[in-house]
């Protein structure tokens, strides 16, 4: 029996909402002087893909409405100017956010022991329901210099399962009923419909991934929740408890091709990517020391740790490794350098472009 799991690819038309919002507060805080919402739609990673598609310009403003709310919500202070020569046009009204604004008080100081503390629980505090605020917590605590001690901890700790379409899925295995859900595969404008018998929540290289039989393809299929784009719909159809033994295949499949596809990746001692990063280690060998070219995007110390990984997709995993903000670095295999590298260019050359048309 095989069992697909999804490849990544660059061409992948959705972005993650949190390297969005991490994109536009960048360009946000560059730009003292502010920036026009046309400048940002324009240039802003996870917008500027999609901005010469007249069919989806009111979906990116709706989209920018949200992310300047959920701005606020996380608590950084986003501040409208209006132009001088038109107030009241929003077409000409300026974004920014104000560094000065953005950093906790001088008065407000921690110890090394109270950072990692705090950076430990708002670790854990990210798998529960205030993960948005634990997102701003964590950034905070980031830029003061917190780090976690995982040597002690051991493991990142974990809640709940923070996916959104988990609930109604678990939902529809206890009732056994069948579902329909859009699915994004890598390299496609737009998700797929699925119709599947779900049979279990499986986690497997720290992702959640449902095991379930393809009603329409008449096959068992793993699917990544984080793909899952839509709301999940139970029908009222039930299917056979028979099809629960295909279960035990699916997941030895999983396991296999996770075996088969091994990574390296550097991690800075004591950093949050190390926790996160260690509970998938099969081998670690620690404070490696090696070069790092000072023109390249590997920025790190000359004493890193080691981590020897096996992953399910080297795309996903390269994406995590971006998100992880300089605290890891792919080493191996090269399509998990390519992608990182093409990711990380691609920002780049967003924000470059951004500042270019501020100082214009």
């Amino acid at each position: 029996m095989a069992v697909q799991v999804s490849k990544g690819s660059a061409r992948s038309a959705r972005v993650p909402s949190e390297e969005r919002l991490f994109s536009l507060v960048l360009a946000l805080v560059a730009s003292p002087q502010g920036v026009t919402r046309a400048e940002l739609l324009s240039s802003v990673y996870g917008y500027a893909h999609r901005a010469d598609d007249a069919s989806a310009s009111a979906a990116i403003e709706r989209q920018f409405e949200r992310d300047k709310e959920q701005i606020r919500l996380l608590g950084i202070p986003l501040e409208t100017l209006d132009s001088p020569l038109e107030p009241g046009n929003n077409q000409l009204t300026r974004y920014r956010i104000s560094k000065e604004r953005l950093q906790l008080p001088e008065s407000v100081r921690f110890g090394e022991d109270e950072l990692a503390m705090l950076r430990i629980a708002s670790f854990a505090w990210s798998e529960g329901s205030l993960e948005s605020e634990a997102r701003w917590v964590a950034m905070k605590l980031a830029s003061l210099g917190a780090n976690v001690d995982v040597q002690h901890i051991g493991v990142a700790p974990r809640l709940t399962i923070s996916e959104p379409s988990a609930a109604a899925l678990q939902q529809a295995i206890e009732a056994r009923r069948a579902v329909t859900f859009d699915y994004q595969l890598p390299g496609r404008d737009t998700p797929l419909s699925r119709h599947v018998a779900p049979l279990r929540l499986h986690q497997a290289d720290g992702r959640w991934h449902l095991v379930a039989y393809d009603l329409d393809r008449e096959a068992p299929r793993v699917f990544l929740l984080q793909r899952i784009t839509s709301r999940v719909t139970l029908l009222s159809e039930s299917f056979s408890p028979e099809l629960l033994n295909e279960v035990p295949d699916a997941i030895e499949a999983l396991e296999a091709l996770v075996t088969s596809q091994p990574a390296l990746v550097s991690v800075e001692p004591g950093s949050i990517a190390q926790a996160r990063l260690a509970t998938r280690v099969r081998t670690e060998q620690s404070s490696i020391e090696f070069t790092v070219d000072s023109n390249s995007h590997e920025s790190m110390s000359s004493a890193a740790t080691n981590l020897r990984l096996h992953t399910l997709d080297y795309f996903v995993l390269a994406d995590e490794i971006v998100g992880l903000a300089g605290e890891a670095v792919a080493r191996e295999p090269s399509v998990l350098r390519a992608r990182v590298s093409e990711v990380l260019h691609l920002i780049r050359s967003q924000h470059t472009d951004a500042l270019s048309g501020d100082n214009s």
